[in-house]
């Protein structure tokens, strides 16, 4: 008798720990499926802080005049061929560009033709000046001139009393040693004839320059056009003043 209620005592302690260790293994069970759930369903906020930013529009650069002058420095250009850029004090903001290559007198090599692109933003005249300079060992007018060009014919030289269009490249030349030297003017071949440069700029814009190379180790600083002022005003108030740049 007292064995049977032993044996009953086990079996219902048996049963009874059994019903208890399912309880509690559902009770996990929903758990860890809650839990799942939460980290699988991101809330309003999450998706919020997932979303990209809005990415702002890239804002366009470029070298524009003030106060009459448009300064393009010569390390701006887009320079290909034997041009290199080299570093002085005594040039604009410490930097100048050098053509090591060799003499191309009769005609362009546009292996050495280098560009810049300004903007305009009124229609109006300018004259083409430069800050440059030939080496120290330069006899007379060796190392001081390039071939130059503004596309699309906007360029103007006066020659025999009328002012004449620029279709193609022209030498445009000037000398200084040492410092570097404001000036440059159009050597005409075709008649032969010196002339200011001057541009035209039709329409607001953008324009380029392009420069080619003539004579092996000229020298460039930068280049100085000026509208509405003299030549002895642009002169005097180009030389400490570096290239203005506008992003919108």
């Amino acid at each position: 008798m007292i064995k049977t209620d032993l044996n009953k005592i086990k079996a219902s302690s048996i049963i009874f720990i059994f019903c208890l260790f399912s309880i509690v293994s559902i009770s996990c069970s929903e758990d860890k499926a809650e839990a799942i759930e939460e980290t699988e369903t991101p809330t309003d906020d999450t998706k919020q802080e997932e979303e990209e930013e809005p990415v702002e529009p890239e804002k366009k650069c470029s070298l524009n005049p003030k106060d009459g002058l448009l300064i393009l420095e010569a390390e701006s250009f887009d320079l290909k061929g034997k041009w290199r850029i080299k570093e002085d004090e005594k040039a604009s903001g410490g930097k100048y560009i050098e053509y090591y290559g060799y003499n191309s007198y009769n005609a362009q090599n546009l292996d050495h033709e280098i560009s810049i692109k300004f903007n305009i933003p009124e229609a109006k005249n300018y004259l083409v000046k430069w800050y440059m300079r030939q080496p120290d060992h330069a006899e007379g007018d060796k190392s001081n001139d390039v071939w130059m060009y503004f596309p699309g014919n906007i360029g103007y030289a006066w020659v025999n009393n009328e002012s004449v269009v620029l279709e193609h490249y022209e030498k445009f030349v000037s000398r200084g040693k040492v410092e570097f030297t404001y000036g440059g003017a159009l050597d005409l071949h075709n008649p032969k004839s010196s002339s200011w440069f001057t541009v035209r700029f039709p329409e607001p814009g953008e324009y380029t320059l392009k420069i080619c190379a003539r004579s092996e180790e000229f020298q460039l600083d930068k280049m100085v056009l000026s509208s509405g002022i003299t030549n002895d005003e642009a002169m005097a108030q180009s030389k400490d003043v570096t290239e203005t740049i506008i992003c919108e």
